[in-house]
């Protein structure tokens, strides 16, 4: 359910966790990312089981293959923008603003403005 609030994800909230308990930027930063790693591995080798399972050809895992690649080489560059961004920037305005729309969101659905 808190998913479904935009900045709430498995990195946004471990990287406002961080935040709090007296981070530096770039330290939660790196924090989050290394706490994905483990689910995000497993959930990609579940994904490979089920693909085997099924017995897809070998233009399909080459596809997936092209695919990995490419997904993994942007998100390696995502991070590493995001890691020089905060050697310069504070990430407390995400903190602040994922906090703030978090409640006015819970209060919108409690008064039934958003239900």
């Amino acid at each position: 359910m808190g998913a479904l609030i935009p900045g709430v994800s498995r990195s946004g909230s471990t990287l406002t966790a961080a935040m709090f308990r007296d981070f530096e930027a770039e330290e939660a930063a790196r924090f989050s990312f290394l706490m994905g790693l483990p689910a995000i591995t497993a959930a990609g080798l579940l994904e490979f089981l089920e693909l085997w399972k099924a017995g897809i050809g070998a233009e399909a895992w080459m596809i997936l293959g092209v695919g990995l690649a490419v997904a993994s080489a942007s998100a390696f560059a995502a991070i590493w923008g995001l890691m020089r961004l905060l050697e310069n920037f504070s990430s407390w305005p995400f903190a602040i603003y994922r906090i703030g729309l978090g409640v006015l969101l819970l209060v919108g659905f409690q008064m039934g403005w958003l239900a």
